[in-house]
């Protein structure tokens, strides 16, 4: 081959290396930017949501645990079929009458009664109340009643024709409506008087004791 046809080649090849090396260059930059995207922080970003997840059993746990706890029944009370109730001899009073509602256990085991019984005047042994229900007066405890053995609560009930008949309206009454102590049960004593068809802040026809021995 002509030497000087050889030596044109040469300098025409260094060239295109050189083009060649700039290009390889240039594509290294370009991948380099591509391949290094943002970095995935979305899974650290789900934590915080993984752990407030886990929060609300344990309250909803907590929260039923505590209610279940307070509604325990007392399985030593006595209950209304266990308990013969009476009324025992009335005594006078100014304005009112002191009547002994009397709870004898007829069960063959020892049950208690803890606090005040509810009490009302009512027009019949399935009859409706009649005025407001006995308010609360004193405190006492807890009674142990052995099989055979009484406690008594008393109830005061006050002469309504004393009061001002357009805040009173006096009706007559066949007798009261007696729950025991904590007591969803009741019993009718016949008792026939006249109490307050109407209520008010100056009506108080009826207040009981808690039981006693």
């Amino acid at each position: 081959m002509n030497p000087n046809r050889m030596r044109n080649v040469g300098l025409l090849a260094a060239p295109l290396a050189a083009l060649a090396l700039l290009s390889g260059c240039g594509s290294d930059e370009t991948g380099t930017a591509e391949s290094s995207p943002a970095p995935a922080s979305t899974t650290s970003a789900s934590a915080p949501t993984t752990q407030t997840g886990t929060a609300a059993p344990s309250t909803t746990h907590t929260d039923h645990t505590q209610t279940t706890t307070s509604t325990a029944p007392n399985p030593e009370g006595c209950a209304i079929g266990e308990l013969n109730v009476t009324l025992g001899e009335s005594s006078g009073a100014a304005g009112s009458v002191e009547l002994p509602v009397v709870f004898t256990n007829t069960s063959g085991r020892t049950c208690t009664l803890d606090g005040f019984p509810g009490v009302s005047y009512v027009t019949g042994a399935s009859g409706s109340e009649v005025g407001a229900a006995a308010g609360r007066s004193g405190s006492g405890s807890l009674v142990s009643l052995a099989p055979g053995s009484a406690a008594t609560s008393l109830v005061r009930a006050t002469n309504v024709e004393n009061y001002p008949a357009d805040q009173c309206g006096v009706t007559d009454v066949a007798g009261l409506r007696v729950y025991p102590p904590n007591s969803y049960d009741s019993v009718f004593l016949a008792y026939p008087t006249k109490g307050c068809s109407m209520t008010g802040a100056n009506i108080n026809q009826l207040t009981v004791a808690p039981v006693a021995r």
